[in-house]
């Protein structure tokens, strides 16, 4: 697969997941539908990668608690 068709699927993947939050946002925290997210795709790294790499993604995850940017939320006045 080139990097160009890769992209887009995981474009589409992100906009389709990013659509379901804003969905579940009407009927849970933010907090409840993060820890779920997080769960899931840990027991998805756990299923496909060796325990090795598996503990590489959950550190390399750790390190870059600075570099994650919260979405922007406009406010209505």
């Amino acid at each position: 697969m080139t990097n160009k068709k890769e992209d887009k699927i995981l474009n589409k993947c992100y906009q389709e997941i990013f659509q379901k939050v804003i969905e579940l946002q009407c009927k849970y925290s933010n907090q409840i539908i993060a820890g779920t997210m997080m769960a899931q795709a840990l027991r998805l790294y756990k299923t496909n990668l060796t325990d090795e790499e598996f503990k590489a993604m959950v550190q390399v995850i750790a390190k870059s608690e600075d570099s994650i940017k919260p979405f922007n939320i406009t406010t209505i006045n």
